[in-house]
């Protein structure tokens, strides 16, 4: 088993898979090219002749498990357990310990570093062995997001006559700092952010943790917990530091001031023992609570902090204590580890590569997901909506704002509050008013709301026919709204191009005094396409700054519509395989889609349609002979076209209809 601590379950690692990773070794010791060290003991602790990739599987194998990982298992040191036959004195660390792993962010280079007194050929070839060590291990599920980003890179980089010119030629540092400012994408810089440099990789270490704070804080609300800066304060307190450390105090910007106040405060009669178990505590309660995914993501987070905090990067002794306490952190998730887990693990992560390892083909099944209920935590419902990565972005950072506020509000200190109402602005059918219902429960959990519900309204219900009426429609639905969020769909219909007398101004200026009269009772959020919302706001000149924060709801590509497909075919108890998910994709327009393409309304419509194709193909069978398995399973057969029209045509419906 190996427990990634960042992942959100632990991998049963199949033993074919471990085989079948160590003859692909054996036969690089057979390859000619494979890059044997000139000197014999070039790679101390293996054996004699080891091919140079067999010792960078064994370093790079801990760290595609993420930044500063922290592994536990006896698969723990896994580089250790596939390398042991090339080692001169094997060993294992796992079972009931963990493991923390830190490198210098220029890890995925180790071999170049050691081919730069090759010849050009040879230096390419380092490439090409550091490409196919990292691509061993896109199958590995806890491994597989960066595995695959790495190998990407190394793509590209054979790919192009100019890039492959600079590694078979130019010196280390250039090589460095090409991968740093140019060989990765801005996705694969998401999943593997300390390639960018030190500085990038402490910044994504501090923002995790802000966020994996607010989250568990959301969840699982504990006074001792304290704010972002209290936590800070704390870390610094508990690994025997005296101060905020410069570089962090460069990356938190103002909220540095806030760590240092919160630092004066605890210093006096601070006791690191007492203040870790307070932790554990925190974390064994979201455990109990069926929180383990935050706890964990909280813990991973705590700890890169405090390898960065301790100096550990730059040479100095390691952190003692290490923060949190993963000793009895992975107590209790050991403990807590469903019997079941490891089978279910098994039967459902493996890729059809390791069914060719083992040589038996797979016999492919309906995929049969439960429903979950998000009642209770809006934010859990959030991290679950496929895409919107910026948008749930801002929203956990409104929430941890929210959260220091309140907790200054409690000290007696001044808040930093903002005006909270909010522009939208993208597609139809991408999310837009979801979000808006969520951020109102999310509100309502933190006390800003008293209500937590959404009145939705268009020009028709708020611009009258008449002079005089339109002042008391849009103020009585703004009254409705009070103690949650008045949500104005297509908002710059409220401004017709070329219609200056319009009734429409009248509404606006009438939610403007209305929101100044009942500043902290209601959010109002405005909705739309980008080019007419920029013109709504520009129709009056008190709408922008009242309206300081603006989120952009991205179109979905064809891979996450097909994944909301899923999703909501799991919500409604439905079945299916990946054959149907082929006629899913297919279906699908290509992009560039039209202006009023429906997004997940399109898809929510396909599977409407083929929940209703599913009732008739059934409608011809006897009712009684109709087994469970029959009423939830959809077939390739019953997925067509939202209204049997073709997906060309569709695009010039209007959404919705």
């Amino acid at each position: 088993m190996l427990d990634v601590l960042g992942a959100e379950q632990s991998w049963e690692v199949p033993g074919a898979w471990v085989t079948a990773v160590r003859q692909r070794m054996h036969g690089w010791g057979q390859d000619q090219r494979s890059l044997r060290p000139l000197r014999p003991d070039a790679f101390a602790g293996f054996a004699k002749g080891t091919p140079a990739g067999v010792w960078f599987t064994a370093q790079v194998a801990p760290l595609l498990a993420g930044w500063i990982p922290v592994l536990h298992g006896d698969h723990a040191d896994l580089g250790a357990v596939l390398t042991r036959e090339f080692q001169r004195s094997p060993y294992q660390i796992g079972g009931a310990g963990h493991i923390v792993r830190v490198a210098a962010t220029d890890w995925p280079l180790q071999v170049l570093a050691g081919a730069q007194g090759f010849r050009e050929q040879g230096r390419k070839h380092a490439v090409e062995v550091s490409r196919d060590v990292v691509a061993m291990f896109v199958d590995a599920p806890p491994l597989a997001a960066r595995a695959k980003a790495l190998t990407a890179a190394f793509d590209r980089v054979l790919a192009d006559r100019e890039a492959i010119h600079i590694h078979m030629t130019a010196d280390y540092p250039t090589i460095v700092q090409y991968w740093r400012t140019t060989a990765l994408t801005a996705a694969e810089l998401a999943v593997l952010p300390e390639l960018a440099g030190p500085n990038a990789a402490l910044k994504y270490s501090l923002n995790s943790l802000r966020d994996a704070h607010a989250k568990l804080l959301m969840t699982i609300p504990d006074e001792d917990a304290g704010d972002f800066a209290q936590l800070m304060a704390g870390m610094i307190l508990a690994g025997r530091l005296t101060n905020l450390p410069p570089g962090v105090a460069q990356i938190l910007g103002p909220a540095a001031h806030d760590v240092e106040k919160a630092f004066a405060s605890a210093r006096t009669g601070f006791r690191p023992q007492a203040w870790l178990n307070t932790n554990t505590e925190w974390l064994a309660r979201a455990v109990r609570h069926d929180q383990r995914a935050a706890a964990r993501a909280w813990a991973a987070a705590a700890t890169r902090v405090s390898v960065h905090l301790s100096g550990a990067l730059g040479d100095a002794p390691w952190p003692d204590p290490l923060i949190p306490d993963l000793d009895a952190l992975f107590r209790l998730l050991d403990r807590d580890r469903r019997p079941t887990a490891a089978v279910e693990q098994k039967e459902t992560s493996l890729s059809s590569a390791w069914d060719n390892v083992q040589g038996t083909p797979k016999e492919q099944k309906p995929v049969e997901l439960g429903p979950v209920d998000f009642t209770n935590d809006p934010l859990a419902e959030l991290d679950s909506l496929v895409g919107l990565e910026s948008v749930k972005d801002s929203v956990r950072k409104m929430v941890a704002e929210v959260k220091t506020n309140l907790r200054r509000q409690e000290l007696g200190l001044p808040s930093h509050e903002r005006a909270r109402h909010m522009v939208f602005v993208g597609k139809p059918g991408t999310a837009k008013t979801t979000i808006a219902r969520l951020l109102s429960r999310i509100y309502h959990q933190l006390g800003v709301l008293e209500k937590g519900h959404v009145v939705e309204v268009d020009r028709s219900d708020l611009v009258g026919s008449s002079t005089g009426t339109t002042a008391p429609m849009t103020a009585e639905k703004f009254r409705e709204a009070i103690g949650g969020v008045l949500f104005v769909d297509e908002a710059y219909t409220l401004v017709p191009e070329n219609s200056p007398g319009d009734y429409g101004l009248e509404a606006i200026a009438t939610i403007l005094k209305l929101m100044e009269d009942h500043r902290n009772d209601c959010i109002v959020i405005v909705a739309g396409y980008h080019r007419e919302m920029q013109r709504f706001m520009e129709s009056n000149t008190g709408l922008a700054s009242r309206f300081p924060k603006l989120l952009s709801f991205a179109e979905y590509d064809t891979n996450q519509l097909v994944e909301i497909f899923q999703l909501q075919a799991r919500y409604k108890g439905m079945t299916y395989s990946d054959d149907v998910l082929d006629v899913v994709r297919s279906i699908i327009p290509p992009s560039p889609r039209g202006h009023n393409f429906g997004n997940g309304r399109f898809i929510r419509n396909v599977l409407e349609e083929a929940i209703s194709n599913q009732a008739t193909r059934l409608s011809t069978r006897d009712p009684d002979a109709l087994t469970e398995k029959d009423l939830r399973e959809l077939l390739p057969e019953d997925v067509r076209p939202p209204m049997s029209m073709r997906a060309e045509d569709y695009l010039f419906q209007k959404p919705g209809t």
